[in-house]
């Protein structure tokens, strides 16, 4: 069977160790590339969801006490299957997400990478010994599974996000029921088969689809889970807590943002493009952590929106089997039609456009790489996510105004900066509201270290030792030997 037939099969329910039909029907899958249908995905109804928070609770007790070496080994073998995989996986991934090849392939080794760290770290979830308050007695600090886990991952980085989920859930011990986008379902898939083909225990992992708000709400209503993990939008992140608060489900959020780039004077203009560029275009600019607003020194300002133009034309637009494509779609016409009032408002209330800002006429779901120049500070576009392919440029003269204007939007995800001056870097990092800092670089979240939202990008960490630990409790044990 080929990659291309592969993405083209019915993608059903995995619960309790088989993968089985959803009683609530199947909806199609599209390729955003071209608007076709390209498979199905089966729906959960509520007997199927039960089903699943039945079968990741029965099975939580005996891999909560497995041996975690043995836990890390699986999610290394599973990582080892994907990478045999790749290139399968990878054509899934690049006709559900409408990405390029490349960009495919790049996402399914960070998802390898992912599993593959997620592994080694099973083995080193450690406590520590705290010295006692009396004579003879000592305390432990012991990180325990804290039960069944509801995750839910988004549709820009299917891979990447299901990895993310599974790998710091189940190092941790915990058990799990993935609700994954029902967009990009194959490949969230794979990685489930990929697991399961390692030894991965029946009902460990389920994955289920169907309706976001039904399935949210039975999940979260579910007195067995313990936790909630999600990845998306700012405004399903407040739902999916709303419903975690009554029984004070532990949640891991990672929200929007609307990360800006500050370009100094002491800044090299076509280094800052060349650096910043593939995170602002690439997956058409649907990224949390991709460079939203350019805010430049005056100094650099029309020399820099002349070369990030001049980029921004050279991207050649198409579905990303073509080895020509250098950048996709968007997901749908909901994201083209968002793309399109964003830069008419920004242009009538007086940026000036310079290339973009048009949805081709072509199959598909694609909107132009757009560079909009002395962007207004009460435009849309400088307070509402764009995340898709529009850079705002916006000049500013003293330092202190650029972390202002960046620091003006609720979100506090990523920002960059770019400068030499060592003094510039330090009120960076101090001032700067956001969690993720790239300073003369891109700050990528790779599963060695911790990252987690500020105010509307959410909260918790993903990644790194803390990421493993959101998913335990740390029990403290404070212990005497037996009175005589």
């Amino acid at each position: 069977m080929s990659a291309d037939s592969t993405a083209q099969a019915a993608t059903r329910l995995f619960v309790g160790g088989r993968w089985r039909d959803g009683a609530a029907g199947r909806i199609p899958v599209t390729d955003p590339g071209n608007g076709r249908t390209i498979g199905t995905v089966e729906q959960a109804d509520e007997r199927d969801v039960a089903d699943a928070l039945d079968a990741a609770s029965a099975a939580f007790r005996a891999w909560s006490t497995t041996v975690p070496a043995q836990r890390g080994a699986i999610l290394k073998k599973a990582a080892m299957l994907l990478g045999e995989r790749a290139a399968e996986v990878a054509t899934t991934l690049m006709l559900e997400a409408g990405k390029t090849r490349a960009e495919a392939r790049g996402e399914i080794q960070r998802a390898i990478d992912t599993l593959e760290w997620n592994g080694e770290q099973a083995a080193r979830v450690e406590g520590r010994v705290i010295g006692g308050a009396v004579a003879g007695s000592r305390r432990y600090s012991v990180p325990t599974p804290l039960g069944v886990v509801a995750a839910f991952t988004a549709w820009n980085f299917p891979a990447v996000l299901g990895a993310r989920k599974l790998g710091g859930t189940l190092a941790a011990g915990c058990t799990v029921v993935l609700k994954a986008a029902e967009s990009a379902p194959g490949t969230a898939a794979a990685i489930v088969q990929a697991l399961v083909d390692a030894g991965l225990p029946d009902g460990v992992v389920n994955l289920v689809f169907g309706d976001p708000p039904t399935v949210s709400a039975q999940l979260l209503g579910s007195p067995v889970v313990k936790a909630v993990t999600f990845t998306g939008s700012t405004a399903v992140g407040k739902q999916l807590a709303t419903l975690a608060a009554p029984r004070l489900i532990r949640g891991v959020f990672e929200l929007g943002g609307h990360a800006p780039v500050l370009v100094c004077e002491d800044a090299d203009v076509h280094s800052v493009v060349a650096v910043t560029s593939p995170a602002k275009f690439g997956s058409a600019g649907q990224s949390c952590v991709a460079p939203s607003r350019y805010l430049v020194h005056r100094s650099l300002y029309d020399a820099f929106a002349s070369r990030l133009t001049d980029h921004a034309r050279s991207l050649r637009l198409g579905h990303g089997s073509d080895p020509e494509t250098t950048m996709g779609s968007l997901v749908h016409q909901g994201r083209v039609d968002a793309m399109l009032r964003l830069t008419q408002d920004a242009v009538g209330r007086g940026a000036r456009l310079l290339c973009g800002g048009r949805q081709p006429e072509r199959d598909g779901f694609y909107f132009e790489p757009t560079v909009l120049a002395d962007v207004p500070h009460d435009a849309d576009i400088m307070s509402e996510e764009p995340f898709g392919p529009i850079a705002a440029v916006v000049p500013f003269d003293d330092f202190d105004e650029a972390v202002e204007l960046a620091n003006a939007p609720e979100y506090a995800f990523a920002s960059y900066v770019f400068t030499d001056s060592l003094t510039r870097r330090e009120i960076a990092v101090e001032r700067l509201k956001a969690s993720n800092i790239g300073i003369n670089q891109m700050a990528p979240s790779l599963p060695d270290a911790p990252l987690g939202g500020l105010d509307a990008s959410g909260y918790g960490y993903e990644g790194g030792a803390e990421g493993v630990l959101s998913f335990t409790q740390l029990r403290l044990v404070s212990q005497s030997a037996a009175p005589r």
